[in-house]
């Protein structure tokens, strides 16, 4: 055989190894993605295999709700107060660990009368965060975040679950949810309609003024719009009064104490091309139970059912108190009624763990209750109704799923998934 023939048959046999190695390749590692997206379909068809056969109780009202539903309303009743300082007193004194406010406690529908009535005194930016928030100073020398209205509630936000900017109405939804299941982790918060004129701009410091444009017309009207600072704020985007100047917005109780800020395990990559190990591996949880408390990640597992149920998946990070997870700016739930984002259970379908509290109070909610409780405690609020009708189908259904996902895991752990801690 000559050098030339030798050549070509080194060439030959090159490519012949590249296109078995190829194949090898493809065959391989496509076998092993369609693995990983098998188990999350395999899942998915589950949930729907449980939903079509769930047992009559989770359908059915459950009769211990009329119980909790009578202790709520008259819980969060409001109520006419008559010293807003002291009322800042009690409410500066119950939070413990994460709990921020008790179970019951007579003074809860005075608070909430409090920061919807109380004068407007200093506004400033809150510039940390990406999204426009306004520090608000009241009467009595008590802090409160303001998040204005960006949306209309019957507004559709197409995109990924993380997609828009805050929804205003669902950090007070999230309060009221949060009262209802025992999750008393959220702020205090209520709705208020503000005068951008008159309470912001007047009471405003000087930078804050220079982040509100004003605008006026032939006929000398004028129109007030913040755009405020923040890491995405600009003078594109703003938030313009109507022709009395009035937005809508919500005041958030600043929860008092050291918070810790961690990443959340299940953070999202927020890159559509690449996507984070827990959404496709579906032993992620082994891993985090041998390296994280018990506690902590059971916290996390209420999280997730209760961001699940409002379609919050931008919990990128979670603070802690006390070491305990609170749970802190809610505002990008409600985006789309019409879609389920059910990875954002997957701290319960990965590690098919749940405290026992939880469960039980879950159950007390079935039967379309809970959206109609919540619905009920808010229509006191300034900005009621929060949510569209849609929105609240989308509840009751996810809750439907979070009932088959317990059952999933009750098939494969039994009772020893449910912890008292």
């Amino acid at each position: 055989m000559n050098k030339r023939s030798v050549i070509i048959a080194g060439i030959v046999a090159s490519l012949l190894g590249l296109v078995l190695g190829a194949n090898f390749y493809f065959m391989y590692y496509l076998s092993a993605e369609e693995g990983h997206l098998a188990s999350v379909r395999a899942l998915e068809n589950m949930i729907r295999h449980k939903m079509r056969h769930l047992k009559p109780n989770y359908l059915n009202r459950n009769p211990r709700f009329f119980m909790f539903r009578n202790k709520l309303l008259k819980n969060y009743k409001a109520a006419p107060y008559e010293n807003a300082s002291v009322l800042w007193d009690i409410a500066n004194w119950w939070p413990h660990e994460n709990e921020v406010y008790p179970l019951y406690d007579s003074s809860m529908g005075q608070l909430l009368e409090t920061m919807r009535r109380e004068p407007i005194t200093r506004v400033s930016n809150l510039g940390r965060g990406t999204q426009l928030k306004l520090l608000m100073k009241l009467s009595q020398q008590q802090k409160v975040i303001f998040k204005p209205q960006w949306y209309p509630r019957d507004e559709v936000i197409e995109g990924m679950v993380y997609s828009g900017k805050d929804r205003h109405t669902a950090e007070v939804y999230a309060f009221y949810l949060g009262a209802v299941l025992d999750f008393r982790w959220t702020p205090i918060v209520v709705g208020r309609v503000v005068n951008l004129k008159k309470e912001i701009y007047a009471n405003g410091d000087q930078e804050l003024q220079q982040t509100i444009n004003i605008e006026t017309d032939e006929e000398g009207k004028e129109t007030y719009c913040l755009f405020g600072k923040c890491h995405y704020c600009n003078e594109e985007e703003t938030v313009c009064g109507d022709e009395k100047h009035n937005i809508e917005g919500v005041l958030i109780y600043i929860v008092p104490g050291t918070m810790a800020k961690r990443r959340s395990p299940w953070q999202r990559t927020y890159k559509e091309d690449r996507r984070a190990p827990w959404e496709d591996d579906m032993t992620y949880c082994k891993a985090l139970k041998n390296k994280m408390e018990t506690i902590r990640l059971l916290d996390l597992i209420d999280v997730a059912i209760f961001d699940y149920l409002i379609q919050n998946g931008d919990r990128h990070h979670y603070e802690t108190r006390e070491e305990r997870v609170v749970l802190i700016d809610n505002g990008k739930a409600f985006g789309n009624p019409n879609k389920d984002h059910l990875d954002i259970l997957a701290p319960l379908y990965q590690c098919c763990l749940l405290r026992k509290s939880t469960w039980d109070r879950l159950q007390v909610f079935s039967g379309g209750v809970l959206t109609e409780i919540v619905d009920r405690l808010s229509k006191q609020d300034a900005l009621y109704p929060l949510i569209t009708d849609k929105h609240k189908k989308g509840v009751e259904r996810r809750l439907l799923v979070v009932y088959a996902v317990v059952e999933h895991c009750m098939d494969i752990e039994g009772d020893k998934m449910f912890k008292t801690l």
